[in-house]
């Protein structure tokens, strides 16, 4: 796998992990809210404190989630996005990638289709068709 693919692979898996993290945690003081409400009642203002503290973990725990899901959907408009462009540009001017060992180089085709040759820049080697 390419490091960058790689990379984003972890990033995405990464934040699927903490999302469930999250997920659990927050269920966990839903549940703690629900009991120190409980005890609110059946013995007075003792537990006021506690439940505002667990109300505000809450908090700050969904709008965690909220941030991953935002990050997920960039990935995920980014990405369609980035499918659009590709096949918009396959209909105009197909690209081919060429996977070499050796310094990468780009083939063009000029306008009367003969191919020739200019070095790539940053790693990448294509064909134009």
């Amino acid at each position: 796998m390419r490091p960058a693919q790689s990379d984003l692979v972890n990033i995405l898996s990464s934040l699927e992990a903490h999302w469930h993290v999250l997920e659990a945690e927050v269920v966990e003081i839903g549940s703690d809210i629900e009991h120190c409400k409980l005890c609110s009642k059946k013995y007075g203002d003792w537990f006021d404190s506690p439940l505002q503290f667990l109300q505000e973990l809450q908090r700050t725990k969904k709008e965690k989630m909220k941030e991953i899901l935002v990050a997920m959907e960039s990935f995920n408009n980014n990405l369609q996005g980035g499918r659009k462009l590709v096949r918009t540009l396959e209909r105009t001017a197909p690209v081919a990638v060429l996977h070499a060992p050796a310094k990468p180089v780009t083939l063009l085709r000029d306008s009367r289709g003969r191919e020739r040759r200019a070095a790539a820049g940053r790693g990448c080697a294509f064909t134009f068709r």
